[in-house]
This record gives structure tokens, sequence and C-alpha cells, in this order.
């Protein structure tokens, strides 16, 4: 069963559409060209406007910009000389320290501690030598003596020397 469709409705519709005279239609149309002419119009006034505003914005942008720029460095440069002026002074004072130390040190001659000691002990071992070559002249004095005292301060002298060496460093780890 196939319905026909009742096309009336919209037969109507054409038909009002052409009893309608075409003046009305183009009053319509010349009111609304009028309305969108008008409001194109004021567009056009608001768009040249925000131009002017913009071109005025940019100008104003421009001379900011160099007077932050301006401002920028002032403050970059007084932050930089204050930093500086501290460190220059932290220089200063460390070199007055410095100097100090150095008038106190300039009568004194450094070695090390393990050159200290090893010239105590040569000293020991040199001084014994010299009881020892005495002693020995005095008993006889070209014997074989004198060369067993030679060997034995050597041997003294060496063995001070090392053991002297060793504590140091047994001294120094324990630190």
């Amino acid at each position: 069963m196939k319905k026909k469709f009742d096309f009336s409705a919209e037969m109507n519709d054409t038909e009002s559409i052409k009893i309608t005279p075409k003046n009305e239609y183009l009053e319509e149309e010349k009111q609304l060209l009028d309305v969108n002419a008008k409001e194109l119009a004021n567009l056009n006034d608001n768009v040249h406007e925000m131009s002017i505003n913009l071109g005025n914005l940019l100008k104003f942008l421009r001379e900011y910009k160099l007077t932050i720029a301006q401002s920028t460095q002032e403050q970059a440069e007084k932050f930089g000389q204050s930093v500086l002026d501290k460190f220059l002074c932290q220089i200063q004072d460390k070199w007055d320290k410095t100097e100090q130390k150095i008038r106190k040190v300039d009568s004194y001659i450094f070695i090390p501690y393990t050159a200290f000691y090893i010239l105590i002990i040569i000293l020991v071992v040199l001084s014994s030598f010299f009881a020892g070559i005495i002693i020995a002249n005095a008993e006889i004095l070209h014997s074989v003596l004198i060369w067993k005292a030679v060997l034995w301060t050597i041997l003294l002298a060496t063995t001070g020397i090392t053991t002297m060496i060793l504590l140091l460093k047994v001294l120094n780890k324990s630190k």
C-alpha cells in the first residue's frame, strides 16, 4: 500500500509567495541593505579608530620599552657595583691578613718536621762520632777501633733516620 503524499500545503505556500508583489520583497531587501550599510560603516569607523589606537599604543610601548631598558640597565649597574664593592672589600681584608702573616713570618725559616728531626739525629750521631774518635785516639792512635767507631756511627745514623721517617709516617696516618 503506497500512500500518496499530500503536496497541497507546499503548493499553497508557493502560491502565497506568487501573490505578494515584488515591490514588498524589494523594500525588505532595500531596508536590509540600508541596515547592512549602516552597520558596515559603523564597523569601518570602529576598525579605523582601533587602527589609530593601535598605532598610538605601539608608540607608547616603544617609549615604555626604552624606559624599562634604561631603568633595568641602571639597576643592573648598581647591583653589579655593589657586588664588586663587596668582593673588593673581601679581597682587601684577605690581602691585609696575608700581609700581617708575612710580616710575622719574615724572620722564620720553615723546614718540614722530618728534615728537622733528621738534622737532630745527624747532629747527635756526629757528636757521638766525635766523642768516639777522641776516646779511640786516647787509647790507640792507629787501630781497628777507629773503624769500628765509624761503622757504628754510620749504623746509628742510618737507624735513627729510618726510625724517624717510619715514625712520622705512622703518626701522619693516624691524622
